[in-house]
C-alpha cells in the first residue's frame, strides 16, 4: 500500500534483485524509479498501456521519472502514443516565510469545517481537510491527500463562482496550521495551467523547486 494510504501495484524486471520498478497507483499518476536495465521500451510501453492503463476506469495515464536516464525511453513511448510532456510544479515549506505571512480574520459570513476524513474516496485512512461554507454551500476545500514520513501533500480547489475572493488561501492556511499542529510538514505541487495555486503557494511561503517531468497520454489527446 502506498504509505499505508492506498492500495498500489509495483511492476520489476527481479523482485529478489531488482533494476527498475513501476509503481502503480490508483489516482493515474505511476512512478519509475531505477535504471532502465535488463528491459525495453517495448516491455515498458506494454506495462503501462496493456496492464495499466486497460485495467483503469479511465482512459488516462501520467508517469514520472525518477532518473533522467528514464527521459529518453519515456519519450520515445509517449510519442509513438501520441502522448505528451509536461511538468509538475514543486514547491518546499518554508517554516519561517509562513511565520511572517499576514493573517486577516475570518469574515463573520464564512463557516470554516476542520476535520478528519478520508479526502479520496479510495483512501484507507482519515487525513485534515478543511472546507469553507458560506450560506451552507461549500465554497472551497483544501486537504491532505498523501501523508507520510512526515510530510502530507495538500490538494487545493475553490468553486468557480467564488474565485478570487481569498477563500482558497483561508483554506490553506487553517489546514497547514493543523498539519503543523499534528507535526507534519506540508508540500506543495500543480500542474503549469493552475498559475493561481502557484500564487497562493507563493503567498504562504512555499519555495519553488526544480520542476518534475511528466509523460501524459489521455483517449482524444
Amino acid at each position: 500500500m502506498l504509505k499505508g494510504q492506498f492500495d498500489g501495484c509495483v511492476y520489476t524486471d527481479n523482485k529478489d534483485s531488482m533494476n527498475w520498478a513501476i509503481l502503480r497507483t490508483p489516482f493515474m499518476q505511476h512512478f519509475i524509479a531505477g535504471e532502465p536495465v535488463n528491459c525495453t521500451e517495448a516491455e515498458i510501453e506494454g506495462i503501462l498501456f496493456e496492464t495499466i492503463l486497460s485495467e483503469q476506469d479511465e482512459n488516462e495515464i501520467v508517469v514520472f521519472a525518477v532518473s533522467e536516464r528514464w527521459y529518453d525511453f519515456l519519450d520515445n513511448i509517449f510519442e509513438k502514443r501520441g502522448g505528451l510532456t509536461d511538468v509538475r510544479k514543486i514547491f518546499s515549506f518554508n517554516h519561517d516565510s509562513y511565520r511572517n505571512v499576514i493573517r486577516k480574520e475570518i469574515p463573520g459570513n464564512i463557516v470554516p469545517v476542520v476535520e478528519l476524513k478520508k479526502c479520496i474516496p479510495y483512501s484507507r485512512t482519515y487525513t485534515w481537510s478543511v472546507r469553507l461554507t458560506v450560506g451552507g454551500n461549500e465554497v472551497s476545500y483544501c486537504n491532505a491527500v498523501m501523508v507520510g514520513k512526515g510530510n502530507a501533500e495538500i490538494d487545493i480547489a475553490t468553486d468557480e463562482r467564488y474565485q478570487n475572493k481569498g477563500y482558497a488561501t483561508l483554506a490553506a492556511t487553517l489546514l497547514i496550521d493543523k498539519l503543523i499542529e499534528s507535526g507534519l510538514t506540508p508540500s506543495w505541487s500543480t500542474w503549469p495551467f493552475r498559475v493561481e495555486s502557484q500564487q497562493i503557494a507563493q503567498k504562504l511561503g512555499f519555495t519553488a523547486e526544480p520542476d518534475a517531468k511528466a509523460w501524459i497520454w489521455m483517449e482524444d489527446i
